[in-house]
């Protein structure tokens, strides 16, 4: 019984106390993992998280590429459409 419940207490202090880096915004990403997981969203048709270099953040869906490093934002109401350059881009999340 005692086993169980150190091995419980050390899941839940990992879960709740360690850092995950993946998880952590104050990293950036680079740019090849912008480039493959917007092109998942695009091929998927997910919605995604984008922050901006300058700390504001966009829902959306991406749906058309422009060029290599061009895409069309829609709006998570889809109503708004906006241009985003790959260097404006800080991470993605999906």
């Amino acid at each position: 019984m005692t086993n169980f419940l150190t091995t419980q207490l050390k899941k839940a202090y990992h879960y709740l106390f360690e850092y995950n880096t993946d998880k952590l915004s104050i990293y950036s990403q680079f740019n090849g993992k912008i480039l493959a997981r917007i092109s998942y969203a695009i091929l998927h048709k997910n919605f995604i998280l984008i922050t901006f270099q300058d700390g504001s953040h966009e829902i959306g869906q991406i749906s058309k590429r422009i060029s290599i490093g061009r895409f069309v934002l829609r709006d998570i109401d889809k109503k708004i459409l906006r241009i985003v350059d790959i260097d404006d881009i800080f991470r993605v999340d999906l």
